[in-house]
């Protein structure tokens, strides 16, 4: 479990991994396929083990366990992954997602969340990023994922009030 926890101001990265369908459910398996880290929720522990009995080398040579962070979220459940908006999709605000063009995109204006970010506490180096595209890319071809696409973005943690 990625027992590093950000602090509210601090800046990460987030890996991006950009795909066609809708990520809300994959994105916290992936991360734990890449990664070998899963939030407190535990979802992902079964691609997490196979993550560290696959590239268990690797894992601990690019010191994943303390690169990758957990991060709350909106009810301080600390999580690596987080749901990204793919721009190259849009929502009609009633759950239909579609490639956007010129035509419907005044239609489609929502965000589709068809991207997984992996919260990163530095801009990795190019091996670990080849690294985690090569592992995005096994899990893709084995759930019939197509991965369009690989970002880094800065990240700032901003403050915000949690229930009690």
């Amino acid at each position: 479990m990625a027992k590093r926890r950000e602090r509210d101001g601090s800046i990460s990265y987030l890996f991006v991994v950009d795909t066609n369908c809708y990520a809300g459910n994959f994105e916290r398996e992936l991360c734990a396929y890449m990664t070998g880290e899963v939030g407190d929720c535990g979802v992902g522990d079964a691609e997490a083990a196979c993550a560290k009995k696959e590239a268990a080398t690797l894992l601990k040579k690019y010191n994943l366990e303390e690169l990758v962070v957990s991060v709350p979220d909106e009810n301080g459940c600390c999580r690596p992954a987080v749901l990204v908006p793919n721009s190259k999709y849009g929502n009609d605000g009633m759950g239909k997602e579609v490639l956007l063009t010129a035509e419907n995109r005044t239609k489609y204006h929502y965000p589709a969340y068809f991207s997984v970010g992996i919260h990163l506490r530095e801009s990795p180096q190019a091996d670990i990023s080849e690294f985690l595209k090569g592992r995005a890319n096994a899990y893709a071809a084995e759930h019939g994922i197509v991965i369009e696409g690989f970002r880094l973005l800065e990240h700032r943690l901003r403050r915000r009030s949690l229930p009690i």
